[in-house]
């Protein structure tokens, strides 16, 4: 049909005039069908697609159609000889009209070259990065930010199930597994990077070689590294070479590496020495972090052994297929490869455990994922199958409830680091307790109380107290601890971190003195109280070969202990310092000696320790902690918060709840029952009251605490054997519903599941056996990869998709903006048809006149046009890739300022094809109109050589462009309806819509009805006269009103969005309504300048004579007048978005960096561990004492969930009392309740715990088709839920009380709040920090500030800019290898800022084609008009024109149409810019700015250029004499 219709009508048009054989129709319709068919298999062989493969079809059928003519019609043959004699006999014509046609071919073929460079480089960087990779299994732990980690033997099954697989076997080449981590690299010359990649591959695997080396080619296998680490001492390592530049490393240099690890269900980091045992290239596996990206090598063994993870793996990368590895067809590989996962992983991979207890004869299953709970849905599965999985069996529910807090008579319970208390002490106001794991304190005894454990495996050596009773400190195995009796806030007063142990502490002289044992040698230290400062002394003395103990006292010397297997060794010092000499005591020398404590205690006391206090009361140890008494008995007592639960651990204290099965105990409501633990108490059953705080909520923020009634006490329970060893930790038991709202659960989900009873209770291991493995393979049925977050990846299909999307707007940003030039390119085209029909009219009436009939006089002009527009074709797609690889030179620079070199130019025949065909295409339609148009030529006025007359009636073309229109207004309100008024599409509907209308609508009264009326005689005749300019005047004017005018008022547009589409439409339709409206008063300004008295004094009949010949032609005058209209409009448009955007981002470092310079950062996995003052940094810079703020800023990441029940996951960032004194970020707006000044508002919401505020992705809409930035929209005053992503039970329910500025989206993007609710309720770790410099901070002499910016933004002034850059340099050098990363943010800005307006330019330049071309074309159109008016020429000079009227004359006319253009579109461009500002700038905050500069200089810079191309045609003109008009007579 794309063929069939117009080749049908072409041929009907033939056969009109002449006989035709059914045969030759047949051919004239069937040969070009054929041949379309034909090219569009060969063109989908050469792998031309898409819309292209259609377009190229059609274009080959045309020419098929046009070519077959003149061999089947004889009439056609000699219409084909003269259109072939026409381009051979006029060159320099067939050459204008091919330049103009050029145009569109190369815009359309270097706007798609742009986009197969970007895909290039794309496709580079996928490859080289992933290789023989195309989907890797992995997945994040969302509380922790690690990588989920897997038993290597589940990827060896899964591995050995893919080659028993029929189908999967064939698509699958290869699999390799590793560990992915990232590491600290610090190098001996003081370099070092903060975050780069450790890679560490199955050997074994890799020898199998499916991927290549680590180096490509040339490089190793991981099988080498294995081998040299199994002989060496210190681990090896190969490095890619990026990182080996970075660093200055060469082979043999030892580097420090820093990682963390994950021990006793804690992070701890571990630095430790490696050997680069290789540098390799940047390719094969050296690519895994990126081709440019610094990365470290090493084999999974050795990576296993560091990292702590013993047969385990994070990593498995597969190699597909290369048949099945695109998109579409890789999508059912990864879900089989999902299955057979999923058929792999058991319930134990997912964290279920199913314990079996023969002696109580039932199975216990838990789980330790998540917070230990076992999931709602497979709890309530389990209960709907038990009677099928195991008949006869009831199963308990058990939920844990952990507490945090429970207080009995006003008094807390649970203050204890430990049970196993073996020192108390009385302080200035508290009850001090220590431990050989913990110490802490209790205010008054009964208050608030505050405490401190060791680290795993740690221990408490010693303790002492300040002389006031105020201070208490312990030595430990890693350092020293103090705290304060005041401070019950921080977490730790003061700590000192040691090399070594510290073995003992004492006080003396306001300063602590502590004995460190580290390799083999004792060192003495003196502290300051609060460990500030500190000095230390290696101590020479023999030390026993085993140490028992040491102890320290001090008085007015130092007298230390040390004993051994068989002796005590005792040395006293000469003075009271660190460099006091110490010798050997004498027996019957002054040794101090601490007096006991005496005290009665209690019956109930252990003994171990005892204190009376007037004041604080009688307290002591026993056996579950310490208890307080009096001469009555016991008054209360004090337990630990965790305790020791035998197989469990350490656990908290709990209570637990109760569903199904034959449940022990029955408590009601708020009731509790609790363990004879609490009997001490004396609480009687049905009175007391304790209130309880549940651990999790607690954790999570919810600070709230339940009342629980005394419900009596129970001893030991039938059933709950499986439990006996949670019996140090259980408080006692309460209902399911209050154990749910202390737990945080959620629903039906349960911390441990017992099932007792049916054939469990067999005496027969075989049934017992049977029934538990019949469970394990139904909980292994239902274990998944989703249970713990791991999943397949198409890394390299999604990888390219993604950066695809991002190429494709640039790419189509060129198309787009091209389209501009190329409609410039195509109104060049149509001035030089029009121009050559003119000067060929009376040609055309000659051949019109012996017989060649219409259609034939269009087929000379489309057969001239097939050849010309074919050739133009060609050349302009050559001509577009140059084009193309220009432009590619331009990113490549700009990448290259950004520092990186990835950018590949490259081309596709489909994108070379693509300019031809779609450049014919528009070529074809451009000649075969305007031939339509001068095919209608009034002979008798062709052969006399006069001007063609408007048809006295109704022009069809007119009738046709109406009848389009409404239909084009009934389809666009049509879709209106259907679509919506609130799609995205709304207001290019409605706006074109209105534009049809008006289009279809105003013909009919400035036209149709004077035509049809205008024998009525008056105005009628006067408006049928001047029916044309009529319509072209209201027409535009019409148009210009509907599209600027009407936008801001019309209700309808007022509440829809316009996108860039839409712009750029209404923009064309503008710039043409503008020609229009100065083509229609162009005679009424050159009437009223011809009657001008001052011009015809000066210059006589110069004006009204040159302006003559523009409106004796007002067609091709107002499209050379469009041509220069829609260049300059879009040269400027685009200047003044480039404008609009460096005014609106020069606020961009100010509002990113506030009051602050620099930013360091790091991740959730390794967060910061610095603290707000600077001068505990141990940073050596001469600039540490000129930092004045610090703000610390923790990151968690929570679902924000709006009054709809809409989710969507985010960044939470809590900020520090550091961040918001000193004025945080600047903001947009806020709620003034809240402060009058952006410091008091973020004071304020730093001090509420229901506040947030929100970066300005919430607020701000996208410009492309008016969506939110956001997935969710909210106001000032909205609420918002916080929810946790690994816990939904946590919850938070807070109000927005402001926005930060627009730029907050890019730069600083979170919802913000306290940090005390984001550390302590969301998890959140401390991943950045943000720091200031005094005003008066300066750079030492010697830094090199070569390169630095030193602009002025915020006040600040250049020495500062300088300072904050030599600073980060310092603090990259110590912190780097601390896996930190330091920022001077304003460089970050700048470089992103700088990249967009470079693109912009680049658009500009690229837009200023068009400009050429429409410079072009008035030159074009001077040298005709100069060939045309030879003999008019002539004529004025014979009648006395001089030469300078004859230059006056063209200067004139040459500057009326080009001047008259650019003004247009200057005016038009600056309404459009408007319009843009009002849609999209202003509601940003952005002030309204003109790009003046490029305003005047597209004005006068144009004019001049059009003067300078005329001005040989112009001086030749001059040159023509008086006796041309008698020789052209």
């Amino acid at each position: 049909m794309l063929v069939g219709i117009p080749a049908s009508i072409s041929t009907w048009q033939i056969g009109r005039s002449r006989q035709l054989s059914k045969g030759i129709v047949s051919l004239l319709i069937a040969a070009p069908v054929v041949d379309s068919i034909i090219a569009y298999w060969l063109f989908n062989w050469f792998g031309i697609t898409g819309a292209t493969l259609w377009v190229g079809s059609l274009c080959i059928g045309i020419i098929s159609h046009v070519l077959a003519q003149p061999l089947l019609v004889p009439e056609r043959l000699v219409v084909w000889r003269l259109a072939k004699e026409n381009i051979l006999r006029r060159k320099r014509q067939a050459a204008l009209l091919m330049a103009g046609l050029v145009i569109a071919s190369a815009i359309i073929t270097s706007s798609l070259v742009v986009g197969d460079s970007l895909d290039a480089t794309i496709v580079q960087e996928v490859e080289g990065s992933w290789g023989e990779t195309d989907i890797t299994l992995s997945g994040f732990d969302l509380s922790t930010g690690e990588r989920v980690v897997i038993s290597e033997s589940v990827a060896s099954k899964v591995w050995q199930d893919i080659n028993t697989d029929s189908t999967l076997s064939r698509q699958v080449n290869g699999q390799q597994q590793g560990i992915i981590s990232g590491v600290s690299i610090a190098a001996s010359s003081g370099k070092s990077l903060p975050v780069v990649t450790w890679a560490a591959m199955n050997s074994s695997i890799d020898n199998e070689q499916v991927w290549p080396k680590i180096g490509g080619s040339s490089g190793i296998r991981f099988i080498d590294l294995a081998e040299i680490n199994l002989v060496s001492s210190k681990p090896n390592v190969a490095v890619n070479q990026v990182l080996a530049d970075e660093l200055d490393l060469v082979e043999g240099d030892e580097i420090e590496i820093g990682w963390y690890i994950t021990e006793d269900n804690s992070r701890k980091r571990i630095e430790e020495l490696f050997t680069v045992f290789k540098i390799v290239k940047n390719s094969g596996m050296a690519n895994l972090a990126g081709t440019k990206s610094p990365a470290l090598f090493s084999d999974l063994l050795t990576a296993q052994d560091l990292q702590n993870m013993p047969n385990e793996i994070n990593t498995v990368y597969y190699a597909i297929d290369s048949k099945h590895d695109a998109e579409g067809e890789i999508e059912p590989v990864i879900d089989d490869l999902g299955v057979l996962l999923n058929n792999t992983l058991t319930a134990e991979d997912v964290g279920f455990s199913l314990d079996f207890q023969s002696e109580s004869a039932s199975l216990t299953i838990s789980s330790d994922q998540g917070l230990g709970r076992i999931q709602g849905e497979d709890v309530s599965a389990l209960r709907e199958n038990l009677s099928i999985l195991l008949p006869g069996t009831n199963m308990l529910e058990v939920l844990q409830v952990p507490l945090i807090e429970v207080e009995y008579q006003n008094e807390q319970i649970l203050t204890l680091a430990s049970n196993e208390i073996n020192s108390l002490w009385i302080g200035n106001r508290s009850l001090w307790h220590f431990a050989d794991d913990g110490f802490g304190h209790q205010v008054n005894g009964d208050g608030e109380a505050w405490l401190w454990q060791t680290k795993a495996d740690g221990r408490i050596n010693g303790h002492a107290f300040s002389s006031d009773g105020e201070y208490a400190a312990v030595a430990h195995s890693s350092g020293v601890v103090v705290a304060n009796e005041n401070d019950l806030d921080s977490d730790i007063w003061a700590e000192f971190d040691s090399d070594g142990e510290m073995e003992a502490i004492d006080y003396a002289n306001q300063n602590w003195w502590a004995v460190e044992y580290y390799d083999d040698n004792l060192s003495i230290y003196q502290f300051s109280e609060n460990l500030g400062s500190h000095t230390s002394n290696k101590l020479s003395m023999q030390l026993p070969s085993t140490i028992l103990s040491i102890d320290l006292l001090v008085e007015d010397n130092l007298y230390l202990s040390i004993e051994g297997l068989l002796s005590v060794e005792r040395y006293v010092s000469n003075n009271l310092s660190s460099n006091a000499l110490f010798t050997a005591w004498q027996s019957g020398d002054y040794w101090p000696v601490e007096e006991p404590v005496i005290a009665s205690g209690n019956d109930a006391c252990d003994g171990v320790a005892v204190v009376e206090s007037g004041d604080l009361g009688n307290w002591c140890t026993y056996e579950q902690g310490l208890l307080r008494y009096d001469a009555n008995g016991v008054e209360t007592i004090r337990l630990p918060v965790l305790s020791s639960a035998g197989g469990f651990g350490e656990l908290p204290q709990l209570f637990l709840a109760f569903k199904g099965g034959d449940s022990p105990i029955t408590v009601e409501g708020s009731n509790v029952a609790v363990s004879n633990r609490l009997a001490p108490l004396g609480m009687n059953a049905g009175l007391s009251n304790i209130w309880v705080k549940g651990l999790i909520p607690y954790a999570f923020g919810n600070d709230s605490a339940l009342r629980l009634t005394h419900d009596g006490e129970y001893s030991e329970l039938a059933g709950l054997e499986s439990l006996a060893e949670l019996d140090d930790v259980v408080l006692g038991f309460i209902s399911l519903d209050y154990g749910e709202q202390l737990s945080a659960s959620g629903e039906d989900e349960r911390s441990i599941l017992i099932l007792a009873g049916g054939d469990l209770d067999s005496d027969d291991e075989m049934v017992t056996g049977s029934v538990i493995s019949n469970l394990t393979a139904w909980f292994n049925e239902r274990s998944d990869s989703e249970d713990i977050n791991l999943q397949f990846t198409a890394v390299k299909v999604e990888a390219a998709k993604a950066a695809a999307q991002s190429s494709g707007v640039i790419s189509g940003m060129f198309l787009v903006f091209g389209t501009f030039t190329i409609a410039a390119g195509v109104l060049l085209g149509l001035t030089i048809v029009l121009m050559l029909a003119e000067s060929r009219r009376s040609e055309l009436g000659v051949m019109r006149a012996i017989g060649v009939t219409r259609s034939d006089a269009r087929a000379l002009a489309v057969m001239e046009g097939v050849v010309i527009a074919a050739l133009s074709g060609v050349i302009g797609s050559f001509i577009g890739l140059l084009l193309a690889m220009g432009i590619s030179a331009g990113f490549s620079s700009i990448f290259a300022s950004a520092g990186s070199d990835l950018f590949t130019f490259s081309w596709e025949f489909n994108s070379l094809f693509a300019g031809w065909a779609w450049g014919f295409l528009l070529a074809m339609l451009t000649l075969w109109f305007t031939a339509l148009w001068t095919s209608r030529l009034n002979i008798v006025a062709a052969l006399r050589g006069g001007m063609q007359r408007m048809q006295s009636g109704l022009p069809w073309p007119l009738l046709f462009v109406q009848i389009c229109t409404l239909a084009g207004a009934v389809l666009a309100l049509l879709i209106l309806v259907i679509l919506g008024f609130d799609s995205s599409f709304a207001y290019l509907l409605w706006s074109m819509g209105g534009v049809f209308v008006i289009v279809t609508v105003t013909p009919i009264f400035t036209w149709e009805l004077p035509i049809l009326l205008r024998k009525k005689g008056g105005i009628w005749d006067r408006l049928a006269r001047h029916a044309s300019r009529n319509t072209f005047a209201w027409l535009g004017s019409s148009l210009l009103v509907w599209t600027i005018l009407l936008a801001g008022i019309d209700p309808l547009r007022s509440d829809m969005t316009p996108d860039e589409f839409s712009f750029i439409l209404l923009g064309l339709v503008e710039v043409f309504a503008g020609v229009m409206v100065l083509t229609s008063l162009a005679p009424m300004i050159v009437s009223r300048l011809g009657r001008s008295k001052l011009l015809t004094k000066r210059m006589g009949p110069t004006v009204p004579v040159a302006l003559a010949h523009p409106l004796a032609s007002p067609v091709r005058t107002a499209v050379v007048m469009a041509m220069f209209s829609i260049t300059v409009f879009s040269v400027v448009v685009l200047s003044g978005y480039t404008e609009q955007f460096d005014n609106y981002s020069s606020s961009f470092v100010e509002e990113t960096e506030g009051e602050f310079e620099l930013m360091l950062t790091s991740s959730r996995s390794r967060p910061i561990e610095l603290d707000s003052n600077p001068a505990n940094w141990n940073i050596s810079s001469s600039l540490v004492d000129d930092i004045d703020a610090t703000g610390l800023v923790y990151r968690s990441e929570v679902f924000l969930e709006d009054a709809n029940e809409e989710r969507m996951p985010y960044v939470l960032r809590g900020y520090d009392l550091g961040f918001a004194n000193h004025g945080g970020l600047p903001l947009f707006e806020w709620d003034s309740q809240y402060g009058s000044t952006e410091t008091e508002v973020w004071n304020t919401v730093r001090n509420r715990q229901d506040l947030v505020l929100l970066d300005a992705s919430f607020g701000l809409e996208l410009a492309t088709d008016g969506t939110g930035i956001s997935t969710l929209s909210f106001s000032i005053g909205d609420s918002i839920f916080l929810i946790d992503l690994s816990n939904p039970g946590n919850k938070r329910f807070v109000t927005v009380a402001g926005f930060l500025e627009q730029s907050s989206y890019l730069f600083s993007p979170g919802v913000w709040m306290s940090d005390d609710i984001v550390e302590e309720q969301f998890d959140g770790r401390l991943t950045r920090m943000y720091v200031s410099l005094t005003d008066s901070a300066t750079a030492s002499n010697d830094f090199d500030d070569s390169g630095i910016s030193t602009f002025s933004a915020t006040g600040k002034p250049s020495n500062v800019r300088v300072a904050a850059s030599q600073l980060a340099q310092d603090l990259e050098q110590q912190l780097n290898s601390e896996g930190v990363t330091v920022s001077v943010i304003s460089d970050e800005v700048m470089l992103i800022q700088s990249l967009v307006i470079a693109i912009l330019g680049i658009f500009e330049a690229y837009l200023a084609l068009g400009l050429i071309v429409g410079i072009g074309g008035i030159g074009v159109v001077t040298v005709r008009s100069v060939s045309e008016r030879r003999k008019t020429i002539g004529i004025l000079r014979a009648l006395g024109y001089r030469k300078s009227m004859v230059m006056m004359s063209f200067l004139i006319e040459v500057s009326w149409v080009a001047v008259l253009g650019i003004v247009n579109g200057v005016i038009i461009a600056i309404g459009f810019h408007r319009a843009l500002y009002v849609a999209f700038w202003e509601e940003q905050g952005a002030a309204f700015s003109l790009p003046w500069q490029s305003i005047l200089l597209v004005v006068f810079g144009g004019w001049i250029l059009v003067l300078l191309a005329t001005a040989v045609p112009i001086n030749r003109a001059t040159k023509v004499p008086p006796s041309a008009a008698l020789r052209d007579a």
